[in-house]
């Protein structure tokens, strides 16, 4: 049996990272950004890793605010 989940999870990682290879491959395209008075070229890998970022990051400061805003 523990035999078996080590195949399972060895197999899923390598399906894992041949996905996030394929995903890397499809997106190394630039893509123009404007921000504010910023303007310039990211590949579009960096522009949604980023935007996943940013929204993780709000994500948990969010809880974060509500808790602190109850304890007042």
């Amino acid at each position: 049996m523990n035999l078996f989940k080590g195949h399972f999870k060895r197999n899923l990682y390598i399906a894992l990272i041949a996905l996030c290879v394929i995903f890397v491959l499809q997106n190394m395209q630039l893509d123009h950004v404007t921000f504010l008075f910023w303007d310039f070229a990211m590949p579009r890998l960096l522009l949604i890793l980023s935007t996943l970022l940013i929204g993780i990051i709000i994500g948990a400061l969010t809880p974060f605010k509500k808790i602190v805003s109850k304890n007042k």
